[in-house]
């Protein structure tokens, strides 16, 4: 295999990174409030704290491994431009969320000109209509923001308390948009179980020490559970055919 495009990719990874860490320090704070803040500290903060080491290096080094998945396993298929564009706000939104427990509207918009690129070649492809396609993009956004506000509001009964944020509904609701009804199913199994990997620890700490933070941003799991559905669909479909085979 050639590696040159390879290491192209990983370069062009990296200055994405970098690019993105620009645009987190500098944007307007603003965004990274709740509707009803109005307090800019705690949002400059967080941009700042944005560093080379671990934050941005950590950017780079993950825009360059989505760049180099994207050429190895998409490679030149017309859906990776777009592909890797989707990856950028979906890189930002993990920043905000993890950093501020905020996932900017800018960045949720910011996805879907991806969404419709990947209209575009479905319909270019035949598979299915262009009508058909958009219909079908549609419903899976809107079942999967649904049900994920079901999820929070069934939890919020539960624990008489707030249990999942609009950011996340409107970002499960973006990403059903781009990933499509088919893949909707995959999209939501990973998002909770990558999520799970995490939240477990976390409440097991807060059975030993109470006053522990128990909140989880939930934003990150979606935005990478769209990410590897995006990359990786072949080959996790070929994993659940293969459980399926293995199960039965």
């Amino acid at each position: 295999m050639d590696v040159g495009p390879l290491i192209t990719m990983i370069i062009a990874g990296f200055a994405a990174g970098a690019f993105l860490a620009f645009i987190f320090r500098h944007m307007p704070a603003v965004w990274l409030l709740d509707y009803q803040d109005a307090n800019l500290s705690v949002a400059k903060q967080a941009q700042r704290n944005l560093t080379f080491f671990p934050g941005i290096l950590l950017l780079m080094l993950g825009d360059g491994l989505i760049f180099a998945t994207g050429w190895l396993f998409l490679g030149s298929a017309s859906a990776m431009p777009a592909v890797l564009y989707i990856a950028q706000p979906l890189l930002l939104i993990i920043v905000s969320d993890l950093k501020t427990r905020i996932i900017p509207d800018q960045f949720v918009l910011a996805l879907l000109p991806g969404g419709i690129f990947l209209w575009a070649v479905d319909g270019f492809a035949g598979k299915p209509s262009w009508g058909t396609s958009i219909l079908l993009r549609l419903l899976a956004g809107l079942l999967g923001g649904f049900l994920l506000y079901l999820c929070g509001w069934a939890a919020e009964k539960i624990m008489h308390r707030e249990a999942m944020g609009m950011g996340d509904v409107k970002l499960l609701a973006a990403c059903g948009f781009l990933t499509g009804l088919s893949e909707l199913p995959y999209l939501i199994f990973l998002a909770f179980i990558t999520a799970a990997v995490v939240a477990i620890p976390l409440l097991i700490r807060r059975i030993w020490r109470p006053n522990s933070d128990p909140e989880l941003a939930f934003g990150p799991y979606i935005a990478l559970a769209t990410m590897l559905v995006l990359l990786l669909s072949r080959q996790i479909h070929d994993l659940w055919a293969l459980y399926l085979s293995l199960a039965l």
